[in-house]
């Protein structure tokens, strides 16, 4: 049995994970601005002071 596949993220919360320069939260609201949304809340929790 191997270690999984899953997605490292060496402690890092996954929507923080950089991908191509930009972190996974951003290019959610940068697709949902270009989409015509104008208001986003961002709710944090277990770690949302990093």
């Amino acid at each position: 049995m191997d270690g999984g596949s899953r997605l490292s993220t060496k402690g890092d919360p996954k929507p923080l994970i950089s991908v191509l320069g930009l972190s996974l939260i951003e290019r959610v609201i940068l697709t949902a601005k270009n989409a015509g949304l104008t208001d986003f809340y961002v709710v944090t929790g277990y770690n949302g002071e990093k």
